[in-house]
């Protein structure tokens, strides 16, 4: 199982949550979205072995117990593409802050009945996508960080005739309204 990120850099990460907080502030929201990730993704908390698959570098102490694979060039397609071709069988992203170990062993279970599985978010796009197989072609031609992606994502399996389960959708945190409504449901400490 392969857990997308981005190395935390200033102006690099949740760049449209900056562009209302600023830069700093997004990169801070993005390091919390990341070690929220990593601490509900641990080794050994699910049925899968994670690994990070990362844009650009990150101390190994802040990654400690994961393996770490650095992500190709190229789009974000391409690279969740290259994932499968490696062998990952689940992908999941880093801004999901109800994204669990559980969700992701069903999502694993549910490969036993389908070609696909994807993990909807409410705004149009997913948050996790497995496969039975590589499929390239899922990747191509999606208008990504756009309300199209899992659209277009169905519409690319169909063509393929893969047989597609939807678990049930979470939320990402992408802009000002979202990180207010995740700041709303963590508990305080």
């Amino acid at each position: 199982m392969a857990i997308f990120a981005r190395a935390p850099v200033r102006g690099r990460v949740k760049t449209r949550l900056a562009q209302v907080l600023g830069a700093d502030a997004a990169l801070a929201v993005y390091e919390r979205l990341l070690a929220q990730t990593l601490v509900r993704l641990a080794p050994g908390l699910g049925q899968f072995d994670p690994e990070v698959w990362l844009e650009g570098t990150v101390p190994r102490a802040r990654l400690q117990g994961f393996r770490v694979i650095p992500q190709p060039e190229g789009d974000l397609g391409t690279r969740m593409a290259a994932a499968f071709d490696a062998g990952v069988t689940a992908l999941v992203g880093t801004d999901i802050p109800s994204l669990t170990a559980d969700y992701v062993d069903r999502a694993l279970a549910a490969l036993t009945e389908a070609d696909l599985v994807i993990g909807p978010v409410e705004d149009g796009g997913y948050c996790l996508i497995a496969m039975k197989a590589p499929h390239a072609q899922v990747f191509r031609g999606i208008p990504w960080s756009t309300p199209r992606v899992l659209s277009a994502t169905l519409d690319a399996a169909q063509g393929l005739q893969l047989t597609v389960r939807l678990l049930e959708p979470l939320w990402d945190v992408d802009d000002a309204a979202d990180l207010e409504r995740w700041r709303a449901e963590r508990p305080r400490a």
